[in-house]
């Protein structure tokens, strides 16, 4: 079994963003990421974004 100093639980955006808040202080420490996701990370079009920054929703 496989020991790690970090573990994130879920493969999206925010786990991303833990990992390389991680990375930012502890460069050697090993981090372990579990998730269900089937296909790994890709890029998604950020539509709902626009709706925070208060654009019209038949704008985005």
């Amino acid at each position: 079994m496989d020991y790690h100093k970090y573990l994130i639980i879920g493969g999206g955006m925010t786990a991303d963003a833990a990992a390389r808040g991680i990375r930012e202080i502890d460069s050697d420490g090993s981090i372990g990421i579990i998730c269900a996701e089937a296909i790994g990370p890709y890029d998604r079009p950020p539509l709902s974004k626009g709706l925070w920054k208060g654009k019209a929703l038949d704008s985005i």
